[in-house]
């Protein structure tokens, strides 16, 4: 009867805890920490479109916290959630003021999404919203499970920065990569690559002629490139790891 009772428990507290999961609209999930990061501020590179499952027998109410806006003002944006659509958000803040309902055992459609078109209050640094999607009850107090993840801007070189790379005899492919950075050099360079958190995860030197950086066992995020030539020249580039 014990053993029983202890299963009966567990199963409620499954059902109360895995009532909601998120996918992208390719059906890739979106995990609790999740940073996804995009290279355009126009539509509809910015889009991310985003699924809400029910995957219990009860409908469910869910809201989305803003939890943290970084390098921005939280306008040129669209949060689009149940039937309302916003393009302006707040730090802290919750929205819908009523929440989206998910039946039992269904989705919503294709129209819930995020999209930034801010390029930042600083250009030069990348412009991040940290997005918390999780379930009320009637009363809406917080209950069940809930996902939490980053949308991550970081543009694309400009001119100046190919300018500043040719002078020092860098001119690379791409910035945005997946497993390889590739570059030609016309002059010897020493090449040092940090992580967003200034954390130094590589240091070479490299020769004359093309070379690729091999970046396949980093984790998908940005990362910041710096070049010196024999000649002290220096030049430094954004580098966007999918």
């Amino acid at each position: 009867m014990k053993s029983l009772f202890l299963s009966i428990v567990c199963l409620a507290s499954f059902f109360a805890t895995a009532q909601m999961s998120l996918a992208k609209l390719n059906g890739t999930p979106i995990n609790d920490g999740d940073v996804f990061t995009f290279d355009s501020a126009v539509e509809p590179g910015s889009y991310l479109g985003i699924k809400i499952f029910n995957n219990s027998n009860t409908d469910i109410n869910i809201k989305v916290k803003v939890v943290s806006i970084v390098n921005a003002n939280g306008t040129n944006l669209q949060l689009c959630v149940g039937d309302v659509c916003l393009s302006t958000i707040t730090a802290g803040s919750t929205y819908p003021n009523f929440p989206a309902v998910i039946e039992a055992n269904g989705q919503n459609g294709d129209f819930d999404h995020f999209l930034n078109l801010n390029t930042g209050i600083d250009q030069t640094a990348p412009v991040e919203y940290t997005l918390k999607f999780f379930q009320v009850n009637d009363n809406g107090v917080e209950v069940g499970n809930s996902v939490t993840f980053s949308y991550r801007f970081v543009s694309a070189l400009s001119v100046s920065n190919f300018n500043a790379l040719a002078q020092s005899g860098v001119t690379l492919k791409s910035n945005v990569v997946t497993s390889d950075i590739e570059m030609s050099l016309t002059k010897n360079v020493q090449y040092d690559l940090y992580d967003i958190s200034g954390k130094s995860v590589m240091h070479q030197n490299a020769n004359i002629g093309e070379q690729r950086i091999d970046v396949s066992n980093l984790n998908s995020g940005v990362y910041l490139l710096y070049f010196q030539n024999e000649q002290g020249q220096k030049a430094s580039a954004k580098i966007i790891k999918k």
